[in-house]
């Protein structure tokens, strides 16, 4: 509106903050990124409020009335979101105490600030420039307060309930700041993120069947036993044609159990044993695997339990974590086919004909005492009903209540077997025990496969991976974004000059589109002197498949996958794979 008085000094500033926020974004890990976008909102926050700040007091007075209010309830919107924003990012970083801190009178501290600032614009409104600097000083102040009196009180689970409405408040701020400028499209886009984070804000509150209202000014009563659940409808994710248990049968007959363990056992030969017996498995995650950063660990274990022909999927409360989405993030990160993950409403009625439920890090979200008590922190709470599944392992750090501080009624069940123990350490041990013993799945197998009139195979996968190597002749490498990721391209170069040392003709694949960018994977091979020729273009290498005894996949996934051929209708519907 005014011309760029400095454009030097622009310049500099959008390069030293930019390589700030790109030194910043590469430090930050996954378990890192709900607090680093607590951070951002907070950044947004104190951004809208210097640009009103500095709008005021350039031409309040002389703007339209407006113009001038939008600034002013810019200056306290802005500085609330920004402390807010602080508190948040303090609390999951760890910096913080992440449990409420309520103080004494806090409900009136909060309104009694809240009437102050109205007072105070209301004021400054009708003062002149030189005059009205000391109000919008103390709005400020007093916004800052306000900020942190309402944010302090949130913690734990409501953690995504609060990430969300600050992102709500970023976006009010950013409307804001186009109403005072005059700016349409700041104002369009402002609303945008305030509606969307307005939206996000209801659905998180929905999810824990609380209002906004009881999620920032929390109530406690005493508990009190109410009437039994309520039986859901029959359903089935899993595509076995098999018929659904009824939930109250599947609970007498699971209690009566004559095979199970007595509570002596070893726990993890236990559940060596359920994993091993069960045919659909449910994955329960929880804010318990962020903190382990065990997601890693969990989809070595969701590939093997399919490897031993189970049927997995992931059941996704939508307050788990402490963002909104906070487990899709993290499961999308260590590659989970995301049609595995399944919503609360959708996966639900299944538990009850599943044969285990793996709780990973998950408490209050699996909890019964939501359904079974009155007047506590999670009554009324929708949750996973994990407890109707035949069997139940919990790989939970120990037994004592999460967030809510209510008793998991879960963790005393007869069908519940414990793993306590950090998460990764634990689905480790599960995964090595599985590994070592593959006496009853040779058993399941062969079971099978003479039912079937086939010959069985026991053999572990990578025993068997190492057969197939040697009895082939012609090998081709696929590499994919797993193996940039794992920075694997050395082993891979190692293990095709050992191929080749037994007598093997090798040859790799390479997709156009694999990888991060145009040739990613063709850099990273010559990186590992791979020689050039031996790198084979889609369409030169595609008619070979047909005659290629191994096709050895690295960290490939869409590039490979038939359903582009196959299915209709899906984000790589027609897309050329490698065949």
């Amino acid at each position: 509106r005014y011309g760029i008085m400095h454009p030097f000094v622009v310049v500099i500033c959008l390069l030293v903050g930019g390589v700030i926020g790109i030194w910043v974004a590469r430090k930050i890990t996954m378990i890192q990124i709900p607090a680093m976008v607590a951070f951002q909102n907070g950044a947004g926050g104190i951004a809208a409020f210097f640009l009103s700040f500095v709008e005021l007091m350039r031409g309040a007075g002389q703007m339209g009335a407006i113009n001038e209010m939008s600034g002013l309830v810019n200056l306290a919107v802005g500085s609330l979101t920004f402390s807010g924003s602080m508190v948040a990012a303090g609390k999951l970083a760890g910096v913080l105490k992440q449990t409420p801190i309520i103080l004494t009178n806090h409900t009136r501290l909060v309104q009694a600030n809240l009437g102050i600032v109205i007072l105070l614009m209301l004021i400054a409104f009708f003062l002149p420039v030189p005059a009205a600097v000391v109000f919008y000083l103390i709005i400020f102040a007093l916004s800052i307060g306000f900020g942190i009196l309402f944010s302090m009180r949130v913690g734990g689970a409501d953690m995504p309930v609060l990430i969300s409405f600050l992102n709500a408040t970023t976006g009010l701020a950013a409307a804001l700041c186009g109403m005072i400028i005059e700016n349409q499209l700041l104002i369009a886009c402002g609303a945008t993120v305030a509606a969307s984070g307005s939206i996000l804000t209801h659905m998180m509150c929905r999810a824990m069947n609380r209002s906004l209202y009881h999620v920032f000014i929390p109530e406690k009563a005493p508990e009190k036993p109410v009437s039994t659940m309520d039986e859901l409808p029959e359903n089935n994710l899993f595509s076995t044609g098999g018929q659904m248990t009824e939930p109250e049968q599947t609970i007498h007959e699971e209690m009566s159990e004559p095979e199970k363990e007595t509570p002596d056992a070893d726990p993890l030969k236990t559940a060596v044993h359920q994993v091993q017996t069960a045919d659909t498995v449910v994955i329960v995650p929880g804010y318990g695997m962020a903190v382990a950063q065990a997601q890693f660990e969990v989809i070595e274990l969701t590939r093997l339990l399919m490897d031993m022909g189970k049927q997995v999927i992931f059941a996704i409360h939508p307050v788990a974590g402490r963002m909104p989405g906070h487990m899709n993030v993290l499961l999308a990160e260590a590659g989970v086919d995301y049609d595995m993950l399944k919503e609360m409403d959708e996966v639900n009625p299944t538990f009850a004909g599943t044969d285990l439920c793996l709780v990973i890090g998950a408490c209050d979200v699996v909890n019964p005492a939501a359904m079974e008590t009155d007047g506590s922190p999670i009554s009324g709470m929708p949750i996973l009903n994990a407890h109707e599944a035949k069997q139940v392992i919990c790989c939970n750090l120990d037994d004592k209540p999460g967030y809510s501080g209510v008793e998991n009624a879960l963790y005393q069940n007869s069908n519940t077997l414990m793993l306590l123990g950090n998460a990764k350490q634990t689905l480790g041990q599960l995964l090595e025990a599985l590994t070592e013993t593959p006496a009853a799945v040779q058993e399941k197998l062969t079971a099978q496969d003479e039912t079937a009139g086939k010959e069985a195979s026991a053999a572990p996968p990578m025993e068997k991976a190492v057969n197939r190597l040697m009895s082939g002749e012609k090998i081709i490498i696929i590499p994919g974004y797993g193996m940039a990721q794992a920075q694997a391209q050395f082993q891979v170069k190692e293990l095709a000059d050992l191929l080749e040392s037994a007598g093997k003709q090798v040859s790799f694949a390479i997709h156009p589109v694999a990888g991060r960018m145009p040739g990613h994977m063709n850099v990273l091979l010559a990186e590992a002197e791979v020689d050039y020729d031996k790198l084979i273009d889609m369409d030169e290498i595609n008619p070979e498949f047909s005659q290629t005894d191994v096709a050895l996949v690295f960290g490939a996934c869409d590039v490979v996958n038939p359903s582009a051929i196959h299915v209709e209708g899906t984000p790589i519907s027609g897309m050329p794979i490698l065949n």
